[in-house]
């Protein structure tokens, strides 16, 4: 294995993880097909783990708590990126106008002129 891409430490690692799929893949499609075990549950394989996720999604809202974390991420996601393009756009604004005003710009080059 010394003139391919990858070591033989990670060929072990994928190996593992193949032989692991396969595994989880085979006892799920057992358990999925048995037409015993899951009769009482809706034909579905119940999990837990995800079971747990999709009740933490749901009640997530219900036991949420404001924090200066939260209170900072949320300014920091929602509020600053619209300050910061409404002053880019008040400062190009404001040097097109300027440019207008002190005749860098002649009115048959403007985009927006009145015809």
């Amino acid at each position: 294995m010394t003139d391919q891409l990858i070591s033989e430490t990670e060929c072990k690692i994928i190996k593992a993880q193949m032989e692991r799929r396969a595994k989880y893949r085979k006892e799920f499609l057992r358990m999925r097909t048995d037409p015993c075990k899951h009769s009482m549950e809706a034909g579905y394989v119940f999990d837990p783990a995800l079971q747990r996720f999709m009740s933490m999604k749901a009640c997530q809202f219900d036991h949420f708590q404001a924090n200066p974390r939260t209170v900072i991420s949320g300014i920091t996601m929602l509020v600053l990126p619209m300050l910061v393009y409404g002053y880019c756009v008040y400062k190009q604004r404001s040097q097109f106008e300027r440019d207008c005003r002190c005749g860098k710009i002649l009115p048959r080059d403007r985009i927006f002129k009145l015809k």
